[in-house]
């Protein structure tokens, strides 16, 4: 297997396809609450408003740029359009971060800012046509084996063979003729050693892990996009990413946090009108029962079923009797709130749960 098919690669396809499911409900929600048809493909891929957002690091929450690595590089490389998101998703990864390749493209790209007549340093003018786009270094899979076939005069197989050897478990044998191979040819082609070796050197360091750029493209678009919701309609992009949850690097807590910074109501879980999952309600977002401690997807499953097949809950009591929870999950749903539409004091409930001693005669 190839690094494509690796445990890195793995585990952010996963959370792709979670980021895609959570962009996916945002549209339905968006249809349901404001009858608005949303349709990602024709939605345009240059917003200032967007971009503003992502180069001031306003993205908790935003597919692939939310990390604090990430959002500490976006306020340095400041994207514009789609083709620098695609290099920024890329960028911090283990590869061009081994390679050497991030504080050159963030330099490179502060001159480019300050004087659009820059040209960036190349290691060696052999590499100019296959590192132009990314300001000199090297971001993406493919340039490893451009920059083989540039600097060595490596056939399209040599170049394969040598990403291929980088990308695995290596033998000393192996990479020891590889090296071979990359200084003679580029010595032949005029390089001087110093820079044959600085070249491969980055090349080894880069093969930790890299984006093959076709991956960073997608993961770029659908970085825009959630990033475009969460701008445009940030109540159903917090609901649905509630419910895409675990995924990304912000537990949900922080992610409400962040939506309430941007005018986003956020009501708390309630035994009769939550549903299992959060859902929208007047505008706001409404906690599901499924996101109260200790109540799990079936637990909550089974409280909202008997809601809708026996009506709402009376009291603590009706509650206890109908909805199949431990006392446990019963003092939790109290805890958070979600027996507020019930009458009594959280605390009158939690001490008839047998959960909270009374309070002595004149005590407090």
């Amino acid at each position: 297997k190839d690094s494509c098919a690796d445990a890195g690669f793995v585990k952010i396809d996963l959370l792709g396809l979670g980021m895609l499911s959570a962009v996916e409900e945002c549209v339905d929600l968006i249809a349901r609450a404001r009858g608005e048809s949303v349709d990602l493909s024709r939605v345009g891929l240059s917003d200032p408003d967007v971009y503003a957002e992502i180069q001031d690091a306003d993205t908790v929450g935003v597919f692939q740029i939310e990390s604090r690595a990430q959002m500490q590089s976006l306020l340095q490389t400041r994207p514009e359009s789609l083709d620098d998101l695609t290099v920024q998703v890329a960028l911090i990864r283990p590869g061009p971060v081994s390679g050497g390749a991030v504080h050159p493209y963030v330099r490179h790209r502060r001159a480019l800012r300050a004087d659009p007549s820059f040209t960036p340093p190349y290691d060696h003018p052999l590499l100019e046509e296959c590192l132009s786009e990314t300001l000199g270094v090297v971001v993406f899979q493919e340039q490893v084996l451009e920059v083989s076939m540039a600097l060595a005069g490596f056939t399209p197989g040599q170049a394969e063979a040598l990403r291929r050897a980088m990308s695995r478990k290596r033998s000393r044998e192996a990479m020891l003729g590889l090296w071979r191979d990359f200084r003679d040819g580029a010595r032949a082609r005029g390089v001087d050693d110093e820079t044959i070796r600085a070249v491969f050197q980055k090349l080894v360091g880069f093969s930790n892990f890299g984006f093959p750029k076709a991956h960073a493209a997608a993961f770029a678009v659908l970085a825009y996009q959630s990033a475009w919701l969460r701008r445009r309609y940030p109540a159903e992009f917090l609901t649905a990413l509630l419910n895409a949850q675990p995924m990304g690097f912000y537990p949900p807590a922080s992610l409400v946090r962040d939506a309430q910074r941007r005018g986003v109501r956020v009501l708390h879980p309630c035994v009769n009108r939550s549903e299992a999952a959060c859902t929208m309600e007047d505008g706001a977002v409404r906690v599901g029962v499924g996101y109260v401690r200790e109540v799990r997807d079936d637990a909550a499953a089974r409280l909202v079923a008997e809601r809708e097949e026996n009506g709402p809950f009376r009291d603590l009591a009706d509650l206890s009797a109908r909805a199949d929870l431990r006392r446990e999950q019963l003092a939790q749903l109290v805890r958070a709130g979600a027996c507020d539409v019930l009458g009594p004091p959280r605390r009158a409930m939690l001490w008839e749960l047998g959960v909270l001693s009374r309070p002595r005669a004149g005590a407090g």
